[in-house]
């Protein structure tokens, strides 16, 4: 099962844990900061709220994949204890040197003083998380080999299984028309 926390000044349920990940593909294309009704970057909520899905769900310890272009080193303890027991992966968005912030209305986002914000990512306090929750750090990449990186990372390690239930649903039979039947004579 996986679920898609988001988080910005708060954290959010995208998606809550389901064996359909078409569904949360389609959430996806939707995601975009301008809709998160909080600005920030609070990880740590997002975190939280991701071990608690997974306590709630599983009783047992998940995996959480934090997907983030940087955290403060203030965040470290707080992400640590909300993991809890849970294995941990940080998927890190950006350069080091860092690229201007593209608008939709054309332009780039601009502080208060209409300077180009220019974010970079800084990876010590990633890597220090990393160690902190004995967590696997990965850059992102233009192909798949991050997102292999981690997979890999999990199987290995047994927390990854094939869904074993045997899901089934009801089967309806269409048996409507036999009632025309009965309105026919009249």
């Amino acid at each position: 099962d996986t679920a898609l926390v988001g988080y910005a000044g708060e954290a959010f349920v995208i998606s809550p844990l389901t064996n359909d990940a078409n569904t949360i593909s389609a959430l996806l294309p939707g995601l975009h900061p301008n809709i998160m009704p909080v600005p920030g970057s609070r990880a740590d909520l997002g975190v939280e709220l991701a071990s608690d899905l997974l306590n709630r769900a599983l009783g047992s310890k998940g995996h959480i994949i934090l997907v983030t272009d940087g955290i403060e080193e203030s965040e470290i303890s707080a992400i640590k204890k909300s993991s809890g027991t849970n294995e941990f992966s940080i998927l890190a968005v950006g350069t080091e040197t860092g690229s201007p912030i593209p608008l939709t209305a054309g332009g780039f986002l601009k502080d208060i003083n209409g300077a180009i914000v220019i974010p970079k990512l800084n990876l010590t306090p990633l890597r220090k998380l990393a160690n902190q929750v004995n967590g696997k750090l990965n850059l992102l990449s233009a192909d798949d080999r991050d997102v292999n990186q981690i997979l890999a990372a999990e199987t290995s390690e047994g927390s990854y299984k094939e869904d074993e239930q045997q899901r089934t649903s009801d089967t309806w039979n269409e048996e409507g028309p036999w009632l025309l039947l009965i309105v026919l004579p009249l």
